[in-house]
């Protein structure tokens, strides 16, 4: 059974890497952040504040993904297309 993911923000840090956070982490790093703390605490994650690089929409960060697969949208029909697959509705 496939159950809804509760991370809907993905922050990246300097170097690449990913962390899925709830709306509530990401609101607690924004926070921090406006704050000038050195560091955050997350529970399970503990980072320092100087390797924040920027923190995304899942929504977002989903479509960075596809685009990355090499999938591109149709602009005229709103629709995904697979890599090297013409639209199918032009």
């Amino acid at each position: 059974m496939n159950e809804l993911s509760t991370k809907i923000c993905v922050m990246y840090l300097i170097g690449g890497d990913k962390h899925f956070l709830t709306e509530q982490e990401a609101e607690a790093v924004k926070e921090a952040i406006k704050r000038g703390d050195k560091y955050i605490d997350l529970g399970n994650t503990f980072f320092a504040v100087n390797q924040f690089a920027k923190l995304i929409s899942g929504a977002d960060f989903a479509e960075v993904e596809r685009i990355k697969q090499g999938e591109w949208v149709c602009r005229k029909h709103n629709n995904w297309v697979p890599k090297g697959m013409q639209c199918g509705l032009c």
